[in-house]
C-alpha cells in the first residue's frame, strides 16, 4: 500500500547496516531507496549495486556508515537464475525492449545449449548492452541508446574482463532455457544470454531475471516489500532489527578487535598502533590462520570495538621485531 506523506520516523539510535530487501520486478534499485524512505524519512542510504527494472530478486540497502562498506560488498559474487527465450532477439537484449530480429529455433535442443556452457565458464570477455549504465564520454549507454545514438558508440571498445565462477542448465522446455550462473561484477546476464546463443547456432533474449545471492545475502534471507510494512507498522524498532549491523556481515575480511581502552581510543582517533604478535593473534576473530604469522604487506582488517560492534576499517602490517602496526582507514561509527 503506498503512501502519499513522507513520515518522520524517531529511531533509538541511527540506523547503521545493512538490509537485504528483495526488490520486486517493475522498481528500479533507486525506487526502493524511495519507498523506504517515504515511509521513515530521509536518511545516509544507498544501495549495493543495480538491478534492471524486469529483474527482481537481493538488493542490498547500505544505512549510515555502513554505505562506507559499499565497495567491499560490489566484489563479491553474485548469483543469478534466468530463463532465455531462443529464436527472438531485442535491443534491449530483454523482453522488455524492441524485436530486431526473429528465427526458428525449434530445431536448437538441450544438448547444444549444454554444449556451449563450457566456453562460458572462467574468465570471459563481454560486451556490454547498450542499454546499460556503462558509461562512455560521462553518459550512460543508454543515454544514447534512448536518442538513437547507439551508433555514436564504439560498443567493441567497452568490452570487459568478468568471471562465470559457474553456469549450469537447470531445465529446458518449449524454447525456453532456464540457467543459474554465479559471477562476478559487472557481468550482464543480457550479454551473456546473447553471446550463449550465437555459440549455439541462434539467437535469444532475456525473458526472466532473478538474483538470488548478492552482497553475502540470498533471496531466502531477504524481507519483502510486505515484510518492511508490517514491521513499521508495528513500531520503528522492529524495522531497525532487520538491518544488520557492519560486524555480521559476511564482508570476507579478518576481523580484529581492540580489547584495551587505550588501543581503541587511538585507533579512533587515526592514530596507528603497535602490539606485539600474542596480541594480534589473540585478538583475531575471524578470517585468518592463527598458525600463519603474517608478512610485510599491509591485511585488511574490520575493527571491532571492546563489545564487539565494528568502528572501522583498517590495515595491519607486520614489521621488524615481530610487532604489528594497526591503523584505521575508514570509520564505521
Amino acid at each position: 500500500m503506498e503512501q502519499n506523506q513522507k513520515k518522520s520516523i524517531r529511531f533509538e539510535r541511527p540506523l547503521r547496516g545493512m538490509l537485504a530487501a528483495h526488490k520486486p520486478k517493475g522498481m528500479i534499485s533507486k525506487d526502493l531507496s524511495r519507498w523506504i524512505e517515504k515511509r521513515i524519512g530521509r536518511q545516509k542510504l544507498g544501495h549495493v549495486g543495480t538491478l534492471d527494472p524486469m529483474a527482481e530478486g537481493v538488493l542490498c540497502l547500505l544505512f549510515g556508515s555502513a554505505t562506507r562498506l559499499q565497495d567491499h560488498l560490489l566484489e563479491m559474487p553474485k548469483t543469478y537464475e534466468f530463463d532465455m527465450k531462443l529464436g527472438v532477439e531485442t535491443d534491449t537484449y530483454d523482453t522488455d525492449g524492441t524485436i530486431t530480429a526473429e528465427t526458428d529455433a525449434s530445431g536448437i535442443t538441450r544438448a547444444d545449449i549444454e554444449g556451449v556452457l563450457d566456453r562460458f565458464r572462467g574468465p570471459i570477455k563481454q560486451v556490454p548492452p547498450v542499454f546499460s549504465a556503462v558509461k562512455y564520454k560521462g553518459k550512460p549507454l543508454y543515454e544514447y541508446a534512448r536518442k538513437n545514438q547507439g551508433d555514436q558508440v564504439p560498443i567493441a571498445e567497452l568490452e570487459r574482463s568478468v568471471v562465470i565462477q559457474s553456469l549450469e542448465l537447470l531445465n529446458f522446455d518449449s524454447g525456453i532455457a532456464t540457467l543459474r550462473a554465479r559471477c562476478s561484477k559487472g557481468t550482464y546476464i543480457r550479454s551473456l544470454i546473447r553471446d550463449m546463443a550465437y555459440a549455439a547456432g541462434t539467437i535469444a533474449t532475456l525473458n526472466r531475471l532473478v538474483r538470488t545471492e548478492a552482497s553475502g545475502a540470498t533471496l531466502a534471507t531477504c524481507v519483502t516489500l510486505d515484510d518492511m510494512e508490517k514491521a513499521l507498522a508495528e513500531s520503528p524498532e522492529n524495522f531497525a532489527k532487520m538491518i544488520q549491523p557492519p560486524e555480521q556481515l559476511a564482508l570476507g575480511l579478518p576481523v580484529w578487535q581492540a580489547m584495551h581502552l587505550d588501543c581503541l581510543s587511538r585507533l579512533q582517533k587515526g592514530q596507528t598502533v603497535s602490539v606485539n604478535a600474542d596480541s594480534w593473534l589473540a585478538n583475531m576473530k575471524s578470517g585468518f590462520s592463527k598458525g600463519t604469522p603474517g608478512n610485510e604487506n599491509p591485511l585488511q582488517v574490520m575493527l571491532l570495538d571492546d563489545r564487539g560492534q565494528a568502528f572501522g576499517l583498517g590495515e595491519s602490517k607486520m614489521i621488524e621485531g615481530g610487532r604489528f602496526l594497526i591503523t584505521m582507514k575508514r570509520g564505521l561509527s
